[in-house]
């Protein structure tokens, strides 16, 4: 991190601090043509963060409504305005001070310049020539919410007398907001003077505050005074309370130890206690145009785009040893896996070892047991045609099988005997699968020539699909043109009616 350094400028002169461990090292003091003596201080120190903390008697202080705009429009307006307000000063802001709560709901702005233009420009260009880092350009009434909000009351307005040593400074707030600001410059190394000053410029004020309407008439001002309790009678003394204002006294030591100042002030002037708001933390609002603060902004984004390499860095270095934990893991589970083929290859040449000696090699053998393995998966089975026999055998409970003969055959006339080559059908679906079922009736039929040619055409119906052809073989009785009708039984015995249907399935 870089050092910090603030200059405190004044009307006599600017002062460099350094600021190191919590405290302030005064390291140089400048009078108003010792810009040659600050070029050489500047030198080897411009890589230190610069803040220029200004106290000066030609400021500017404008409050206006305004319409409540955005974006382009919002920053040509307060342009505008600046220019107007300002006289055109180079350092100069304008601060929000809240939205009207009724009406159009305009937007308060306080329009700041600092005028002296001349009081300044020695010193910024000087910073310039050493591409010194300027944070920002402030000013000393911008500091004081910090200092007063714990004692100044945010509906009541209240006006804060500091002394620093260019000179009296009155601030006055209203609504807890700063509004307005006057240095009277002043020596003020001698309390006396100072405390002569503090009644002679309330009353200035508080005349000045109620002729602009800014306080109500007759109704006493609040009136802050940060001082040395050294000097609090020699204040009082001088500054007593009086209708037009109700005077109370600040303890600077008190206020110094709270803001954690390490070195307690020898008097009432408050300029180590600015700086160290200044140095704790700096305010939004500074006058400092870009173009002054271009070396801070260029080490800005260097300084961020260090922080994002950083991080860029940090999480690749993280993501490769998540990799390479990942690899070594990998790495492991593969030379578990290879000790594991390893050891399987050991027990599958054993295992040949102990096999018999066969005529064929090994790869042959199982080149042919593979190709055995897909024909027997593609040779048809007898399964589709029993389980049409079998639903047809469901639906005819009167239908009993003695005998079924199964092959396959290259046409459904063939009977069984003929060969036919069982890897036929699955190749080119041209076979048949065959089937010769040998049934009988019940003993009821045995003289009911009828029942028994109704039922065995109802059995040979049930078995007939658009993929199936059925031939009733033979029936219980012959039934031959010119012949009577008789039993095909000679025996003289009474035996179940028998008969044969062959069932022939387009593979």
């Amino acid at each position: 991190m870089p050092v910090r350094r603030l200059l405190f400028l004044d009307s006599l002169g600017l002062r460099a601090y350094r600021w190191q461990g919590g405290a302030l090292h005064a390291e140089a003091d400048f009078s108003a043509d010792g810009l040659p003596d600050f070029d050489a201080y500047l030198k080897g120190r411009n890589t230190s963060l610069f803040y220029l903390l200004a106290d000066v008697a030609d400021e500017s202080f404008q409050i206006e409504e305004l319409p409540h705009v955005r974006g382009r429009d919002r920053a040509e307006m307060l342009k505008r305005k600046l220019a107007q307000h300002c006289h055109g000063a180079p350092l100069a802001l304008a601060q929000s001070l809240g939205r009207a709560r009724s009406g159009r709901r305009d937007e308060k702005f306080l329009f700041a310049g600092l005028t002296g233009d001349a009081q300044f420009a020695p010193w910024l260009q000087a910073l310039r020539n050493a591409q010194a880092r300027l944070t920002g350009v402030y000013s000393v009434p911008f500091l004081l919410p910090m200092l007063a909000a714990k004692f100044i009351g945010k509906t009541q307005p209240a006006l804060l007398i500091t002394i620093t040593r260019a000179g009296l400074r009155q601030s006055f707030f209203d609504g807890g907001q700063l509004r307005f600001s006057r240095l009277t410059p002043m020596d003020t190394r001698l309390p006396v003077n100072t405390a002569t000053a503090c009644d002679t410029e309330t009353r200035k004020i508080c005349q000045y505050l109620a002729g602009q309407r800014m306080i109500a008439r007759g109704q006493p001002l609040v009136t802050l005074i940060l001082a040395h309790p050294g000097e609090f009678s020699s204040i009082g003394e001088h500054c007593a309370s009086t209708p037009e204002r109700t005077v109370q006294m600040v303890d600077l030591l008190t206020e110094s130890a709270a803001h954690g100042l390490k070195t307690a002030p020898a008097d009432s002037r408050a300029d180590a206690l600015l700086l160290r708001l200044l140095a704790r933390k700096a305010p939004a609002a500074q006058f400092a145009p870009p173009i002054e603060r271009r070396q801070f902004r260029l080490w800005q984004t260097r300084l961020g785009l260090n922080l994002a390499a950083g991080i860029i860095l940090v999480l690749s270095l993280l993501y490769t040893g998540l990799e390479m934990q990942r690899y070594a893991g990998l790495a492991n589970a593969n030379s578990l896996l290879q000790s594991e083929i390893s050891l399987g290859q050991r027990h599958y040449e054993a295992m040949l070892r102990s096999l018999p000696p066969v005529d064929i090699r090994h790869e042959d053998l199982r080149v042919l047991t593979d190709r055995y393995l897909i024909l027997e998966r593609r040779s048809p089975g007898p399964a589709p045609m029993f389980q049409v026999i079998s639903r047809a055998l469901d639906q005819s409970p009167a239908v009993d099988i003695d005998k079924l003969d199964w092959w396959l055959a290259n046409s459904p006339g063939e009977m069984r005997g003929t060969t036919m080559d069982a890897s036929q059908p699955a190749v080119d679906g041209s076979g048949y699968a065959i089937a010769l079922i040998h049934g009988r009736l019940p003993f009821a039929l045995a003289d009911d020539h009828k029942n028994q040619t109704e039922t065995i055409n109802g059995f040979a119906e049930k078995l007939r699909a658009p993929n199936m052809q059925v031939q009733i073989v033979s029936l219980p009785f012959e039934a031959k043109s010119g012949k009577a009708i008789r039993n095909t039984d000679t025996g003289g015995l009474l035996e179940p009616p028998v008969f044969a249907l062959k069932v022939a399935q387009k593979l």
